[in-house]
């Protein structure tokens, strides 16, 4: 009697990841785009705000409507001029998220992301002959929200735009970057 109830229990567990795989389906892609650096130019003589930004993503669609995301960014450099000081900034990172999508019919999907992002701040300095750089790494809440357009049932295209806070030497940034690209389902 008692091995009966043994079986059966692992019959009904094992009927519950039956299921998590059949709705389970890991994704990779990526994406370019421009990163707008929230930054004051006041006060100086050149300031570049935005540059070209990328990722590199993959994840894992628990259900289909709930996954996990991690992906390495770049945040591009922005530059700035001051009295003759050339000055630039740069970020790059790692980020995990947790996903939630919504399918609009059979193409066409949304999606959000809330996570931490591991940056790495960068900032540089130079006047004539004399250079001087800085690097902080910080973790900080990043957030994103985005559309997908599946052409195949495993390719699709993803448009997304994603909010992180960047620590540096003496002060922070918030950096907003909207990407398009790619996807692939496995």
């Amino acid at each position: 009697m008692f091995n009966k109830k043994i079986i059966a229990a692992a019959l009904a567990v094992s009927g519950l990841f039956i299921g998590t795989t059949a709705n389970a389906q890991f994704y990779a892609g990526a994406t370019v785009g421009q990163a707008r650096w929230n930054m004051d130019c006041a006060g100086t003589s050149s300031c570049k705000t935005n540059d070209t930004s990328f990722n590199i993503l993959g994840g894992y669609n628990i259900t289909p409507n709930w996954g996990v995301e991690g992906s390495y960014y770049n945040l591009g450099t922005v530059k700035a001029n001051v009295y003759g000081i050339a000055a630039e900034a740069k970020a790059t990172g790692i980020d995990l998220a947790g996903t939630y999508r919504a399918q609009l019919g059979n193409n066409w999907g949304l999606f959000t992301k809330l996570g931490l992002a591991y940056s790495k701040g960068e900032a540089t300095a130079a006047f004539n002959n004399v250079r001087g750089s800085t690097s902080k790494n910080s973790t900080q809440v990043m957030l994103g929200i985005g559309a997908t357009y599946a052409f195949t049932p495993n390719i699709a295209a993803r448009a997304e735009i994603a909010s992180r806070k960047v620590d540096f030497v003496g002060g922070d940034g918030n950096i907003t970057n909207f990407n398009i690209g790619v996807q692939a389902s496995f």
